[in-house]
């Protein structure tokens, strides 16, 4: 019953935010992110409570048999934070890697208006259809095979916490969100250009590259923020399958063990509470990107702080 109490406890606190500070539009501009934060939060302690609860009652075949005992809170705290900062680790590489191939080649799409470029979508649109858990066996296999050629193992110390494999799992986890984050900022791009203030920019002399700078990215800077919010979607989906095939001791990792499914070498124990609480630091992890990312985009975009204060 902890999470399930947890989750009540994250509702009114929710609600307690909104009844105090509801009234108050200029506050309110500032905090209501706090209860959409709490409200989604509770939601998915008690969607996942209710899950697990759900399969532990149910379930006859491996999770019922490979049962552990419930490690006491200490341990299970201590358990979900080190995986956590793991995981932010890699997520962080993830990120940088991904924005920077997303957004550089729309940048460059654009600002160039080169032909070779236009490969870069078809590129884009093979990499977003590809699933993640085969990108993750071609860079296995590719590991392999250099292996075998030269004899040097690239892929890192497999099932440590070793700066190799964080990388080749952080490149594995940025692939498709880098093609998502492009498709969406090209699309962003180029529906700017047919704005009346890139037009007159034009006709003023400026040249192509000022253009592109001034009056198609900057204003568009919310708008490929909102893009980039999405990919971190994406990102928490795919860490416990990446995690799980580089044997990478992250949230994703740690989930699928916790769930029972195991390693070769490596049992996997059903522990309901463990699973529970990475499912919430995932989530946690998600959202507070999310609200993040949302602030930094009304920072960008000063219309919404106004839309947000303004009176109905």
């Amino acid at each position: 019953m902890l999470w399930y109490n947890l989750s009540l406890l994250v509702l009114v606190a929710s609600l307690g935010v909104v009844l105090a500070f509801s009234h108050f539009p200029r506050i309110w501009a500032r905090v209501g992110f706090l209860s959409a934060l709490g409200f989604k939060m509770a939601g998915v302690l008690m969607a996942t409570w209710l899950v697990v609860t759900y399969a532990e009652r149910t379930s006859t075949g491996f999770l019922s048999g490979a049962s552990a005992q419930t490690p006491n809170a200490s341990a299970l705290a201590s358990t979900i934070l080190t995986a956590a900062e793991r995981s932010l680790a890699v997520m962080l590489a993830g990120t940088v890697v991904g924005t920077a191939i997303g957004l550089g080649a729309a940048y460059l799409t654009i600002s160039q208006k080169k032909r070779p470029l236009a490969a870069v979508g078809v590129a884009a649109v093979v990499v977003w259809v590809f699933p993640t858990f085969l990108l993750a066996v071609l860079v296995q296999e590719v590991q392999a095979q250099v292996f075998q050629i030269t004899g040097f193992a690239v892929g890192g110390s497999y099932g440590s916490v070793d700066p190799v494999q964080a990388f080749w799992a952080a490149l594995v986890l940025s692939i498709r969100p880098a093609a998502y984050v492009y498709r969406r900022a090209r699309l962003t791009l180029q529906d700017a250009q047919a704005e009346d203030h890139v037009r007159t920019a034009k006709a003023k002399g400026l040249s192509w590259r000022q253009v592109v700078n001034r009056h198609i990215v900057r204003p568009a800077a919310p708008s490929l923020t909102a893009g980039w919010i999405a990919s971190f979607r994406l990102m928490i989906g795919s860490l416990p399958l990446v995690e799980f095939f580089f044997a990478y001791p992250g949230l994703g990792m740690q989930l699928v063990l916790a769930i029972g499914i195991a390693y070769p070498d490596q049992a996997g124990h059903f522990q309901p509470d463990l699973a529970i609480g990475l499912v919430a630091a995932m989530a946690a992890i998600l959202l507070t990107l999310e609200a993040m990312a949302k602030l930094l985009q009304q920072w960008l975009d000063p219309r919404l702080n106004e839309l947000r204060i303004s009176p109905a």
